[in-house]
């Protein structure tokens, strides 16, 4: 596959990851759910590094970094919990 395909996918990718981002987070604001508003905040950071690393590192990096199934679930439940604490601890609730 060319390289200049793959990095459209990964643009694409990251546009649908940051548009759930706006939505979660104008649901979040709307609704006053402190939980969500700071998963959304968070999830930037955590689809950069998801895209990053697949659609725009180096052919011979792409896969010798690559993070396991496992890696990514500990990350998501590690991120989802983070948020929860962000939530509690600067708003008071969940």
């Amino acid at each position: 596959m060319d390289a200049k395909d793959n990095s459209h996918k990964g643009c694409l990718l990251l546009l649908a990851i940051v548009a759930i981002y706006a939505a979660g987070l104008a649901v979040g604001l709307w609704m006053d759910w402190p939980w969500l508003k700071f998963a959304c905040y968070l999830l930037p950071g955590l689809a950069g590094a998801y895209v990053g690393s697949i659609y725009f590192a180096p052919e011979e990096k792409r896969y010798k970094n690559r993070f396991s199934r496992r890696t990514w679930t500990l990350l998501v439940i590690g991120y989802l919990a983070l948020a929860a604490l962000l939530a509690w601890w600067l708003e008071g609730r969940l």
